[in-house]
């Protein structure tokens, strides 16, 4: 799967080492390859909730 979203403030902040290479995060919806499944899950559910509330960090990563 690949991803068809941008990625957010949210992503980064649960990689920040990574931040710059957006091939770390490309190949997921929700999260990196640093993450396990399991995290990336709840990742994606802690994003839909940032969206829905208008959070900042469901906004797209600079």
């Amino acid at each position: 799967m690949t991803r068809t979203e941008p990625i957010t403030r949210l992503e980064v902040a649960a990689c920040p080492t990574h931040r710059m290479d957006v091939r770390h995060y490309s190949p997921y919806e929700v999260g990196c390859a640093c993450l396990a499944d399991d995290r990336r899950r709840e990742l994606g559910v802690r994003l839909e909730r940032a969206r829905a509330e208008g959070n900042p960090l469901a906004e797209m990563a600079e």
